[in-house]
């Protein structure tokens, strides 16, 4: 983890320790808020992605099988320009 990185996670964690808490053990907020606000977010994200998924598969062409060398009749000359043998 690089300095900036690690200077940005401590200031933004250095509000969960109270300067009154006896050996800066962080201190839970009184009303969490924030963790009910994040699980119904994942919650719709992961109901978003139930209901689109299906829809794209559903709508998704066909895909078309590739033609390989070995599937049409060889003739004497084919479309290749080769000859019979291989």
């Amino acid at each position: 983890m690089n300095k900036l990185t690690f200077l940005a996670v401590l200031a933004v964690s250095s509000g969960a320790f109270a300067a009154d808490s006896p050996g800066g053990v962080p201190v839970t907020p009184e009303r969490p808020v924030w963790a009910g606000v994040t699980v119904i977010i994942i919650a719709g994200l992961f109901l978003c992605a139930a209901t689109i998924g299906p829809l794209v598969a559903i709508l998704m062409p066909e895909a078309a099988e590739p033609e390989s060398h070995d599937e049409h009749e060889l003739d004497e000359h084919d479309s290749h320009g080769h000859g019979g043998h291989h």
